[in-house]
């Protein structure tokens, strides 16, 4: 679910990313009980991803997202590890 959360961050946005935990349980999926689990495996995720976000940014504008420059990836992950740890309340 972590994984699959960055990535829609990253191709749509930080809204996208946070709102997949809340779609994969409506649609039958278990997370773990406990939100500070599921909010560690995020931050962990999005910052592991850190390191290789300028070359996920490249196949993505070959497959059709020109849009998807390594900046505007950067941008949006920033963006959604900021929105994980403004959920740390």
């Amino acid at each position: 679910m972590a994984h699959c959360s960055t990535n829609l961050a990253l191709l749509h946005g930080t809204a996208w990313g946070l709102r997949f935990a809340e779609a994969y349980e409506e649609a039958g999926g278990v997370l773990a009980a406990a939100a500070s689990a599921r909010l560690y495996w995020q931050v962990r995720d999005a910052l592991a991803c850190s390191e290789e976000v300028r070359q996920v940014a490249q196949p993505w504008r070959e497959a059709g997202r020109p849009e998807l420059t390594a900046q505007a990836v950067e941008e949006r992950l920033n963006g959604y590890v900021i929105a994980l740890m403004n959920a740390l309340g």
